[in-house]
């Protein structure tokens, strides 16, 4: 670093740009995140970088005169994920990095199925009571003899016999 650049730090000239994520920085997977970088009217050239193996890496670059750069981020994934920092140039110089953003995807398997699995439950016990209903019933037809297999129940020794068999 060129030592005037430190005296333009300490001078106020350069200050720290500053980082952040809308709508927030834990995002569901597949939704978009915009990455917001202040730094100074007079910056003309914003840097985005995520943190590789073990170094930052330049994502995108945004020219023009601006307080500020917007950079979206469209389908975020475990790919995308991860520590993100910006800077600024101005004049010939450029800023020091932001203080690092962790953008988190949430995974939408884990989502919260307490009411599905209620209404499920709800349906397997109707089904279980209509099956208990119908047992019941046919329980009950084997227990009381027709007519048609006994019409003679006068003679109880005969319709015994034969209701036995």
């Amino acid at each position: 670093m060129d030592p005037r650049d430190t005296i333009l730090l300490c001078l106020g000239d350069f200050p720290v740009p500053i980082i952040s994520a809308t709508p927030g920085s834990v995002i569901p997977w597949n939704d978009s995140v915009k990455i917001l970088c202040w730094g100074t009217p007079e910056s003309y050239l914003y840097q985005l970088e995520i943190l590789g193996n073990s170094t930052f890496e330049v994502v995108e670059k945004k020219l023009g005169f601006q307080k500020k750069a917007e950079f979206l981020i469209k389908h975020m994934n475990p790919n995308t994920a991860g520590r993100y920092q910006c800077q600024y140039r101005k004049q010939d110089h450029w800023s020091e990095h932001s203080k690092a953003l962790e953008l988190v995807v949430t995974d939408i398997m884990k989502q919260d199925y307490t009411v599905g699995n209620l209404i499920r439950m709800g349906v397997a016990g109707l089904v279980l009571v209509a099956l208990l209903a119908i047992l019941v019933k046919n329980w009950h037809n084997h227990q009381a003899p027709n007519k048609e297999d006994c019409p003679d129940l006068s003679e109880l020794s005969w319709s015994k016999q034969k209701c036995q068999t």
